[in-house]
């Protein structure tokens, strides 16, 4: 039996090491690594699992999966947080970030019942942000003019840019300069404003990268699990396909993303819904010139998304090397599927 489970032990090692590789593959050229990496959270559970199994069988095979855990520190720390949060120096210029996808303001935990502009509200206030991010804001004109007014009443975010239309948000403090949008698709695409912050301007982006939309399909292969059924299987490979072109797609667009910053005139602070985890092509190559501010600045758990995929964080926070992310942690919120990220940057 112990040779069986050591055999398992090695499996999951060698896994686990390969989704170490997904973030330096382009799924353009390769997309399989790019599912592997997202099932790294599920590894993570199973390595640590062996580690405290031979570690009470007072086996040296418990330094496989510590070792490998150990190798792969960075994409722990992608998950999970250990900054207790840092103190700026006194008169330093502070920016508190809000980046939300609001799911459409449709209530997550009773499906139908969409969230009232008064539950934004309190939650915009529990938090303060200076600069409030939303993706999948509802494009209903009269409707979404509700939600906004909710968001600038007693939050102090009187300047705007959101169209009609449109399903990125920008709310700020501060006074917007200028701004502009660039969409890949219908929904998925960019927005930036440059603010004005004191003596200095800022160009915040709002993003929201090409979206899995497996989610449904998902729930019903969870809800009924039996893969001797064909339709199961015919989910999973729907599954498959749709992960495969939504995660080269996402490729694609990182890297038209990450062209329109290098050309910014001023520092810049990325935020949204970039539908990728830490072990993603996406993010390696946003880390390339920007800092994570979960990584630098991170508390708690890290985990953005609260649909029926476990362990994923894939809304965040991304700074310009100039700035210092001082605190950053997700926040608590009932109607939606994502969790909103909180940062506190530096300038």
């Amino acid at each position: 039996m112990q040779k069986l489970i050591r055999w398992a032990n090695v499996l999951i090692v060698v896994f686990t090491l390969m989704t170490y590789l997904a973030p330096y593959i382009s799924p353009q050229r390769f997309w399989p690594f790019a599912f592997i990496g997202l099932v790294y959270p599920t590894l993570l559970v199973i390595n640590l699992l062996f580690v405290f199994y031979w570690a009470f069988q007072r086996r040296w095979q418990a330094l496989m999966s510590l070792g490998v855990i150990l190798v792969g520190w960075n994409h722990f720390a992608g998950l999970v947080g250990f900054h207790p949060g840092s103190v700026s120096p006194e008169g330093a210029s502070l920016l508190k970030t809000m980046t939300f996808n609001v799911y459409g303001f449709t209530n997550f935990h009773q499906k139908g019942t969409p969230a009232s502009p008064e539950e934004l509200q309190a939650l915009i206030y529990q938090y303060q942000p200076d600069v409030l991010c939303l993706q999948e804001f509802v494009n209903h004109a009269k409707i979404g003019s509700t939600y906004v007014d909710a968001i600038r009443q007693h939050n102090g975010l009187e300047h705007a840019i959101w169209k009609k239309t449109e399903e990125l948000a920008i709310f700020s403090r501060y006074p917007i300069l200028r701004s502009e949008v660039r969409f890949f698709g219908s929904t998925n695409g960019y927005r930036y404003a440059d603010l004005q912050v004191g003596e200095r301007i800022v160009r915040v982006y709002n993003v929201h990268l090409q979206s899995n939309s497996i989610t449904g399909l998902t729930d019903e292969v969870t809800s009924s699990p039996d893969l001797r059924e064909r339709e199961n299987w015919n989910r999973v490979r729907s599954i498959l396909g749709r992960f495969k072109r939504a995660a080269q797609e996402r490729a694609s667009q990182v890297e038209e993303l990450l062209a329109h910053l290098s050309n910014s005139p001023y520092p810049v602070v990325v935020c949204g819904d970039f539908n990728d985890i830490p072990q993603s092509y996406t993010h390696h190559r946003m880390c390339k010139n920007l800092r994570d501010a979960f990584l630098t600045a991170g508390s708690g758990l890290g985990i953005t998304y609260a649909g029926r995929i476990p362990g994923l964080r894939i809304d965040y926070t991304f700074t310009d090397l100039k700035f210092t992310p001082l605190y950053c942690q997700r926040g608590k919120v009932s109607f939606s599927d994502h969790r909103p990220v909180i940062t506190v940057i530096q300038l």
